[in-house]
């Protein structure tokens, strides 16, 4: 039977570091109150394009590939650079693949990278594309508030990318979701909202990312805990034939958190929030790539993947890698 397997991992995070300490010299707050709530000593800022951060991730994964053996480049993130071409495009375009090849952006926010690969998931597993090129980048502080220390401390910018193609096995199963966020709990406003003469209408009141903190946690612990029993209970496993879970980082708490809950030590919650910051739709696939390369992830394992988000979103994937 077919299914899809990560073949090559690649990221980008940028040089620009920002510590708590520079954060509390434009804004009310200091490093211990950040690292108490949060687990983030410093995050990192870009100063090019979605685009940019995508394209160099993109890179890196390919190194040893041929650029015109992708079939198909997806890109998830809620901060393209412009809406036509979309960051896919124009990582097509930076790559200098000369082949007809679809490309496209998904949006599912800091759930994005798991939206993005289970559907080149189901393009392989249904023999569409043979090989897929995904990619999670998100531009966050272009869109944050730096007067709201409640947002503005938590985002870092940063990419990361897999390719994907068919094999006899790798991936087990992926499950996406979502449900109503009813609180609007975590919302960012299109900013090309403009008056148009012919229809007088009410435009967007703000431009900043916005967030209530306190109901994203609880609804991160709860899917969290809720997910992975799921697709454990699925294929009729348990905790312990996992040997991580890769997670998106929206702060060290939520992952403690939800290691509680699930019974485990925190220490099968693969980390990396601390030096880069919840870099949404990066996070997942930046942390895969670190974990591979530095040897923690390795041929043989069993690992979940696992995100939330704004939507509100969720998704799952169980790897054999």
């Amino acid at each position: 039977m077919v299914t899809s397997k990560i073949i090559a991992t690649g990221r980008h995070v940028p040089d620009f570091k920002v510590t708590n300490t520079d954060l509390s010299k434009i804004m009310d707050t200091n490093d211990e109150w950040i690292q108490k709530r949060t687990g983030i000593e410093a995050r990192r800022f870009s100063d090019k394009s979605t685009t940019y951060m995508a394209t160099e991730a993109a890179f890196e994964a390919l190194a040893s590939l041929d650029v015109e053996t992708i079939d198909c480049i997806i890109v998830a993130t809620y901060t393209p650079d412009t809406f036509i071409p979309t960051v896919a495009n124009q990582v097509r375009s930076n790559l200098g693949i000369k082949r007809s090849i679809p490309s496209f952006d998904i949006n599912a926010a800091c759930s994005g990278f798991l939206y993005a690969f289970q559907n080149a998931h189901a393009f392989i597993k249904a023999e569409v594309y043979k090989r897929v090129l995904v990619i999670g980048a998100d531009f966050n502080s272009r869109y944050l508030d730096f007067t709201d220390r409640s947002t503005a401390i938590l985002f870092g910018d940063g990419a990361g990318a897999i390719v994907m193609e068919a094999a006899s096995s790798g991936t087990i199963d992926c499950v996406i979701g979502g449900e109503t966020d009813v609180l609007a709990s975590i919302t960012a406003p299109n900013l090309t909202d403009h008056p148009n003469p012919l229809l007088p209408r009410d435009l967007i009141a703000h431009e900043h990312f916005k967030m209530k903190g306190s109901d994203v946690f609880k609804f991160a612990v709860k899917t969290m805990e809720t997910e992975i029993n799921a697709i454990l209970q699925k294929h009729k496993l348990s905790m312990d034939d996992i040997d991580y879970v890769v997670s998106h980082q929206a702060n060290q708490r939520i992952l403690d958190s939800a290691a509680r809950a699930l019974k485990v030590p925190t220490d099968k919650f693969l980390s990396n929030v601390k030096g880069i910051g919840n870099t949404s739709a990066g996070s997942v696939p930046i942390l895969l790539d670190e974990a591979v390369k530095d040897g923690r992830i390795q041929p043989g394992m069993k690992i979940i993947m696992i995100a939330f988000g704004g939507g509100l979103t969720y998704g799952t994937a169980l790897l054999d890698i």
